[in-house]
Order: C-alpha cells, then sequence, then structure tokens
C-alpha cells in the first residue's frame, strides 16, 4: 500500500469508508436456516451490559509500554545465533566497541504502510549498557558524528523508481581517526550490518547495473559506487564492510556481528574458518522495532538464552537460488495504450521454479544428488544455514518416540532434553517426504508440524505432541483438478533444522485423489487453468525430474503476442445482466446493525436489515475506503476507523505514538504462536483504546527472493510458519473485536513494477501449496468467539467463529487478470471452496487498472480508495450492479457488527422465526 500518497488522500478525503467480504450461506445454530416470520421491539433493555470487549490497559500509554513488554519477548524469541566460538555470551562488564553504520543507524523496521514509531528507539548503546556491558565511548561518539554523512539505501517516494537509492552507506574504515582505531585494543567489537528496505522497491541485484540504468535520479556515483564490482548486488558484503570487518578482528579480542537485516544475505565470508572476515559469534537480530535492541543485548549478555530459528534458508550464493533469473523488471514492450494511471505498458514475472521454493529447491537437490541424478550439486556449499536453523547456549537432546496414524490424522510424539548447562527452549519440527514418480512435482522435504517448547531448565524434558492431517502430505495435481495422494512410502522425519535427520518413521500410504475442500466439504477444481498453460507453454517450468536441464535461465522481455497475451480495459456493461432485478432498497422496516449482532451471516434477518439500505449509501461506503467509513444512519451502523502496519499501528494513520513491533520477519523466526497470539492482543489493545476496528496486518506473502523490499513484513519462504503465525496474531486481535485485513492475497511477491500492470505466472500447483497456503491456513483454523446479548433476554451469549473476516487483495494480476478482479482467486477458491465469509478491500489504489465494478463482480467488495482521487463506478445504478453492492454490503456489515465498532450498543429489534 502507498505512503505519501496515501497521507496526501486521507488528508483530502479524511476518514471515509470501509468495507467487508463474504462467502456463501452458512449454516445456522442447529444446521439449518431459520423462517423469519416477522421483526419485533426488544422492549426494556435496562441494566443489559453492551460492553462487549475491554481493553486489558486503563489507557493508552499503558497499552503502549504493555505492547513494548511484549516486543521485547518477541525479539527475544526471534533471534538466531547463526554462530558462535564461545565468545557469546558477554560476561557483564566487558567493554564493546559497537562500530558499523549499522550501529549507530539501526533499521528499526521498514519503510511504508509498515512505518513504525522510532522516534523514541532505544539505541544500541543505551540498550548495551542496559545489559551490564560497557561501550567504548570513543568509537560510539565519533561514528555518530560521521556516518549521516554516507548515504544509505531509501524508497524514496512509493513506486516512483526515480527516487529509489542502493547504497550500503558503510563508513569506510580508511575514515576512522587513529585515536578510534587504538580505542579499539582490548575490547570486543560489535559490528552491525544493515539493509534498509521498504515498500515499493526490491533490493538491488546488480548495483552497477541500478546505477548505470540512469532511472533514479538520487542513486548516482560517489565515492562508494566507484568501488562496486561485476554482478555484486545488494545482500553481499561491499568493500568498506570487508575492510572493516578485517580491521576489527585484528583490533579487537573478539568480532560479534550482529545482522540487522529482515532477508537473506551472502554471509559465507563471516563463517569462513580462518578467513579475514569471520567473525567469533554472528546473531541475525532482523529489524527489531522500538525497543527490541534492550533483547539484543540481554542475548549478548546471556541473560536470554536465544531460541530463534531461521525462517528462510541461507543461501551461499544469491544468485544461484532458482527464482534469481525470473525476478525484477521483464517487460512486454508491445503493450501499449493499456490504462495510463501509471504507464500504459505491462510487466510480467514467471515462477519457473514451481513448487521449489527456499529449502524446498535446496532439500530436493540434496536428495537427487545423492541419488545420483543432480550431478555437481553440493549442499554444504550451495547452504550456509539451512530452514528452521539456530544455536543455543545450551545444548538439547531430541528424540522421536512415536509417529501413529488413526484416520485421516497422524500423531507424532518427540522428546526433547536440555543436555546443557543453562535453560533454553528448542523448536521441534516435523516434516514430511512423499515418493517421487514423475506424476506431480513434489518437494523432497515439506515441513508439516512445529511447536516451541517452554524453557527447560538444565537437565529436564519436555515431551512434545503434533498432528498434521493424512491430505497434508498430497499435491496438487492440475491433470486431476484435486488434491494427490500417490501409494507409497512417506517418511515422516523429526529434524532439528531442514535437513538434519533426528529419527524417521514410514507411513505406507494408498493412493486418495481428495476432490472436496478440506473445511467445507466442497468441491475442488483447477482455478487458474490459464496461467498454468502459459506457464507450460511458454516457459521451461522445474522440473525434479531433471534440475539441472530444466533450471531457470535469465527471463528476456518478450512480446505479449508471442505468448498469446491480450490486455483489454475492463467493460462494466458488458458484465450487466438484464434479466437482473433491482433489490428492494430504502425500506422502513426498524433494523439496526446491532441487532444483527451474533448472528450467522446467512440468518434471515439480514433481509430485511439489507431492504434498508439507499444504493447512493452503499456506493458511498465501499467506493470511499480510506482507514474507515462513514456513518450509514439507515442501517444504525456506525462510523469506522482502522489502522495499518503489521508491526504495529503505522504513523501514517496514527501519530499518537504507538508500540513499534519487530518486523514479522523476525516474528517468523520466533516459531512460536504463542508469543504471536499476544503480539495480536498487545495491538488489539492499542486499536481498541485508539477507537479503531480494523487493522491492515498481518502480511503474508512468500519470500519468493531475498530481493524482495517488503520481505521484512511478510514470514517465511515457508506457507505452514508463515499461516500458523498468522493465524495466531489474528486470532489476538479478535478478542479487541478488531477484524484482521490478511494480505495481499496473493502472489504478491515483488514490490518491481507491482502497480505497473505486474503479471504474475504461476503454475496452479504453485499457487495453492505456496503462495495461497498462508490464507487457507488462518481462514480454516483461525477461531474467536464473539459476545452478544440475547434479543429476548439481555444474557450475553457467545457464538463461536471464524476470526478471518477481512483480506486484501493485491496490485499484481494473476494471470491476465489484476488480483482484485480475478473471480477465481477472490471468490471460487477463497469463498466456495475455503468458506470465507467476511469480505475483501482492495490494496490502497490510486490506480484506474483496479476498476470498481470488476472488483465488486470477482468478489473484492470494497475499494481502498477515494473517489475524489480515482473517480465514481462506471456502472453503480443497474440491477445487477445495485445486487452486487447490497451483497457486498452484507458481507462488510457482517464483519462491523462482529466486531468492537459496536462496543457499547443493545440490540432493539429481534426476529421472529417460525
Amino acid at each position: 500500500m502507498g505512503t505519501t500518497t496515501r497521507r496526501s488522500a486521507i488528508a483530502l478525503a479524511g476518514l471515509a469508508l470501509a468495507g467487508l467480504a463474504a462467502c456463501e450461506a452458512q449454516a445456522g445454530d442447529d444446521g439449518g436456516r431459520r423462517e423469519l416470520t416477522g421483526v419485533e421491539s426488544v422492549g426494556d433493555t435496562t441494566g443489559w451490559d453492551a460492553t462487549y470487549y475491554e481493553s486489558s490497559c486503563a489507557s493508552t500509554e499503558e497499552a503502549r509500554a504493555a505492547g513494548e513488554a511484549v516486543a521485547e519477548e518477541v525479539e527475544a524469541g526471534g533471534v538466531v545465533l547463526l554462530a558462535n566460538d564461545g565468545t557469546l555470551p558477554l560476561a557483564p562488564g566487558t567493554t564493546v566497541s559497537l562500530l558499523g553504520r549499522g550501529a549507530v543507524d539501526v533499521v528499526y523496521g521498514g519503510t511504508g504502510a509498515a512505518l513504525i514509531d522510532s522516534s523514541s528507539a532505544v539505541d544500541l548503546r543505551a540498550a548495551a549498557e542496559g545489559a551490564g556491558l560497557v561501550v567504548n565511548a570513543t568509537a560510539w561518539e565519533w561514528l555518530s558524528s560521521v556516518a549521516p554523512d554516507y548515504p544509505r539505501a531509501t524508497v524514496g517516494a512509493l513506486d516512483r523508481p526515480e527516487t529509489v537509492s542502493h547504497y550500503l552507506g558503510e563508513v569506510p574504515w580508511g575514515s576512522y581517526p587513529q585515536e578510534v582505531r587504538a580505542s579499539l585494543a582490548g575490547t570486543v567489537g560489535v559490528v552491525v550490518l544493515s539493509r534498509p528496505s521498504g515498500e515499493g522497491a526490491d533490493l538491488s541485484q546488480d548495483l552497477l547495473a541500478s546505477l548505470e540504468s540512469g532511472v533514479s535520479e538520487t542513486f548516482v556515483a560517489n565515492a562508494e559506487t566507484a568501488r562496486y564490482e561485476e554482478g555484486q548486488h545488494q545482500l553481499e558484503l561491499c568493500a568498506e564492510e570487508r575492510e572493516l570487518l578485517a580491521a576489527a578482528r585484528e583490533a579487537c579480542d573478539a568480532l560479534v556481528v550482529l545482522l540487522n537485516v529482515a532477508t537473506t544475505m551472502e554471509v559465507g565470508p563471516l563463517v569462513e574458518p580462518g578467513g579475514p572476515c569471520a567473525a567469533s559469534a554472528l546473531v541475525e537480530i532482523g529489524f527489531p522495532g522500538a525497543v527490541g535492541l534492550r533483547s539484543v543485548a540481554r542475548v549478548l549478555t546471556g541473560e536470554v538464552n536465544p531460541s530463534g530459528r531461521t525462517c528462510d534458508l541461507w543461501a551461499s550464493d544469491l544468485s544461484a537460488t532458482p527464482s534469481f533469473m525470473n525476478f525484477g523488471d521483464h517487460t512486454y514492450p508491445d503493450v501499449t495504450d493499456y490504462y495510463t494511471s501509471i504507464g500504459s505498458g505491462a510487466h510480467f514475472v514467471e515462477y519457473e521454479e514451481g513448487v521449489y521454493v527456499g529449502y524446498r529447491y535446496y532439500e530436493t537437490a540434496a536428495a537427487e544428488a545423492a541419488a545420483g541424478r543432480y550431478e555437481g550439486f553440493d549442499y554444504d556449499a550451495a547452504v550456509t544455514f539451512p530452514f528452521g536453523y539456530g544455536l543455543s547456549y545450551t545444548t538439547f537432546e531430541r528424540e522421536l518416540l512415536e509417529v501413529t496414524r488413526e484416520g485421516e490424522e497422524v500423531s507424532v510424539r518427540a522428546r526433547v532434553t536440555n543436555a546443557g548447562q543453562v535453560a533454553g527452549r528448542d523448536v521441534v519440527q516435523v516434516y514430511g517426504s512423499a515418493p517421487y514418480t514423475g506424476a506431480v512435482e513434489k518437494s523432497a522435504v515439506v515441513l508439516l508440524a512445529f511447536a516451541k517448547t517452554a524453557e527447560l531448565a538444565p537437565g529436564a524434558s519436555e515431551e512434545v505432541g503434533l498432528s498434521f492431517a493424512v491430505r497434508d502430505l498430497a499435491s496438487w495435481s492440475s491433470d486431476r483438478g484435486a488434491w494427490l495422494l500417490e501409494a507409497g512410502s512417506y517418511e515422516v522425519s523429526l529434524r532439528s533444522d531442514s535437513h538434519t535427520v533426528v529419527g524417521v518413521r514410514t507411513l505406507e500410504l494408498g493412493e486418495t485423489v481428495y476432490d472436496t475442500d478440506s473445511a467445507t466439504g466442497a468441491s475442488v477444481a483447477n482455478r487458474f487453468d490459464d496461467v498454468t498453460d502459459y506457464l507450460e507453454t511458454h516457459c521451461t517450468p522445474l522440473t525434479r525430474a531433471d534440475f539441472a536441464g530444466t533450471f531457470p535461465t535469465r527471463a528476456e522481455d518478450r512480446t505479449a503476442a508471442s505468448v498469446d497475451v491480450a490486455l483489454e480495459e475492463y467493460d462494466a456493461l458488458s458484465a450487466v445482466n438484464p434479466d437482473d432485478e433491482m433489490p428492494t432498497t430504502r425500506a422502513k422496516n426498524g433494523l439496526s446493525l446491532i441487532d444483527l449482532r451474533g448472528l450467522p451471516y446467512d440468518d434471515p434477518l439480514w433481509e430485511p436489515l439489507l431492504d434498508q439500505l439507499h444504493p447512493n449509501a452503499m456506493n458511498l461506503v465501499l467506493n470511499n475506503h480510506s482507514y474507515g467509513s462513514v456513518s450509514v444512519p439507515s442501517v444504525g451502523k456506525p462510523e469506522v476507523r482502522e489502522g495499518d502496519g503489521p508491526a504495529g499501528i503505522s504513523v501514517y494513520v496514527s501519530e499518537a505514538g504507538h508500540c513499534g513491533y519487530p518486523s514479522e520477519y523476525l516474528v517468523a523466526q520466533t516459531w512460536d504462536a504463542g508469543l504471536a497470539r499476544a503480539m495480536g492482543e498487545a495491538i488489539g489493545d492499542e486499536l481498541l483504546l485508539a477507537g479503531m476496528s480494523g487493522w491492515c496486518a498481518p502480511a503474508m506473502n512468500c519470500h519468493r527472493s531475498p530481493f524482495g523490499g517488503r520481505n521484512f513484513e511478510y514470514y517465511s519462504e515457508d506457507p505452514l510458519l508463515a499461516g500458523t503465525l498468522a493465524a495466531a496474531e489474528v486470532e489476538g486481535a479478535f478478542t479487541r473485536g478488531v477484524y484482521a485485513q490478511i494480505k495481499h492475497f496473493a502472489l504478491n511477491d515483488q514490490d518491481t513494477n507491482r502497480c505497473a500492470h505486474l503479471l504474475t505466472w504461476a503454475s496452479e500447483q504453485a499457487i495453492r501449496e505456496i503462495y495461497c497456503r498462508p490464507f487457507e491456513i488462518v481462514v480454516k483454523t483461525a477461531r474467536g468467539s464473539v459476545p452478544y446479548l440475547d434479543a429476548a433476554t439481555g444474557e450475553r451469549r457467545e457464538r463461536e467463529v471464524g476470526a478471518a473476516k477481512a483480506v486484501m487483495s493485491s496490485y499484481n494480476y494473476v494471470g491476465a487478470t489484476w488480483a482484485g478482479g480475478s473471480r477465481a482467486l477472490c471468490t471460487e477458491l477463497l469463498r466456495d471452496e475455503w468458506g470465507f465469509d467476511g469480505y475483501v478491500i482492495s490494496d490502497w489504489s490510486l490506480y484506474d487498472y483496479t476498476d470498481k465494478n470488476q472488483a465488486i463482480y470477482a468478489g473484492t467488495d470494497v475499494n481502498f480508495t477515494t473517489t475524489a482521487t480515482t473517480g465514481e463506478m462506471a456502472d453503480a445504478e443497474s440491477a445487477t450492479a445495485v445486487r452486487a453492492m447490497r451483497q457486498a454490503m452484507h458481507r462488510y456489515l457482517y464483519a462491523i457488527a462482529n466486531s468492537n465498532a459496536v462496543n457499547g450498543q443493545v440490540p432493539g429489534m429481534r426476529g421472529v422465526y417460525a
């Protein structure tokens, strides 16, 4: 979503309107529909308690303080100790020299919609001293004074490449004065390496090419760029960093490196035995938010035992990853005069790697190499750190005790014992390996379940029980249009990371075709044949049958005509059905939205309420949403306000001073659903106290490439890890009456050209197994309880519901169709199959290709924009359009009715049923 442009729109439009979507009708309490015979007054409601939600804090200040305590816990749980020769932990009183641009200019969070308030953020010196370390003041004060003189990467204005720069911004060792160099003797050097990133631009895969392209007006030649080497990218160590590391290693007693990054890097030189840049200890701290550095310092001293695990695999050569050649700027040059608000051309990205994303590729490549089918591949050389990897200050012994199948569920029991000398936590990771016949692509290893232990004292053990469904071992078969579980031997393994096996059990399974949805029982089918066909016809999909021969090569611009792509602007009038009848509007039935709270989505009482809506009011609400929506008196809908930002309430929505949390990348490194839920609850408290009912978060797109500029606000390359943690956050916020707008649905995995008609091509298998899977997990597993008042007695009751009540669609296209205008995505998959009963809102839109009529007919109910900037719906008057708006309002109002927006209201009317 936008920042500068969005802010100006907010100033222009104020708080406009909000939106919601719901799926097909759901059953009532008794599993069937009731017949409505009338509506009557509730009567005297004196003494009825309508406080549905209460914050656990008494004030916004208290909520921020409570949030900061949670944020510190999240950071403490997500710090990953990648390497350690025994230097860490440091003894209290140790003198440290905090070095590197990142030490004095920490990247607290990413830019864009997730921008947090860091105006009073804890700096590294204060954190270190607070943990009992002594900071070398000479080095700190000098570095602080000169760091601003060196430009560092910035996104600038959103979606304006001319404002993007890619400088590393390191202070050269050659500029360090002699007195600063001398001050390092006898200290432990703590070098911080940072990589800023933000919404609207990806990191550079080729710094020289980015510089010489002339695209940017702010990324120009200087002393740093003069040292760039051919092919150097933004995620490897630059010359200035290598020189600093080598000098610090020589001058200091030991070298500790903190990686202040929210994506993977090439860090081989830091762990090369005896190498000039080899670190004594290497620690990944992510983007720590406003207070997370306190926890980082406590990790350094051992007050906190690190328990984080990598959320992505760290490759030694990022240019050798399967996505590298098909990421970035690729154009159909023959597309012209196609929508013009953000250029009239079209761009593309082709996911040729299919399901072989991140560890799925590297672990499968290792299996193929071991079988003699992938000559030359060396896992140890290709991988620096596996997925799920992390060290501790203690040691753990792990045992796979049992794997049992009962019906459609597999249960796993494992034991973890702390065999070391200090208390610590471990992560239990269960993986599956399916037989590969070539009928459908399969990773050799897939994460099936995980859990984090409690803190175990030395010598203590914990038995952990995990489970997964048999069908989780199945793969999507486009040939079958269903999930296929092939007959054969399936290995279930306990591992300490994606590569290191602790124990294995085998399940013998017969062939099963799952042609219905796991949650709804609805029929499943191919939804994206056009996208799959393009990939199979015009690309070379990576196949396990021949990794060497099908490994992706560099994508080149090509004409749309050469790949049979025809783009046409949407014609709203062509969607009008002349047989549609105009629904009832402007009725006077006396109902108010609060009267529907706690009732199922398909309760017949909704119909007379929706009959009261005026078409103009529907149009206004659905097409003027700017972090909230105006009141609609005809149905008793209150004004609604919403917050943004997966790392806490963004400064673009509220400058009141809210807690800034660690980025989602760091949250993923906790592997701790309990912490994620606590974070959702704490953010929910702040939203509730700020009078906000919605939250544009969490974000759960895939780390398809480490160069993704928005990886910091997405969880992981693994959909199960992402979906599980996101579901926990959604549940936490829901306890405060906050509906989370989970985003960006879907395949919004690069920011280059994201708003410039970016056609994303992927196989249906990859779409379902990787890119849509986190959303599916949240929709199906996030649960919550809606407290409401019995309209007959005033007694408080509760209804368990799905906690996912809002989804945000994305800017990119899925194939040749804008994601928010894709019926296959927003209706057939999301609602018809998965059973989603909330509303869909578009991403912040200033662009004409996000057509409002196309959106509402496809299943995107609310347009996150204002008509002042994007104009009116082309058709808001036909029966077809009014019926679609009514359905969209139903979905939206259903979410509002069951949120904190109606806190304090009591029902005044009730339905009479046969």
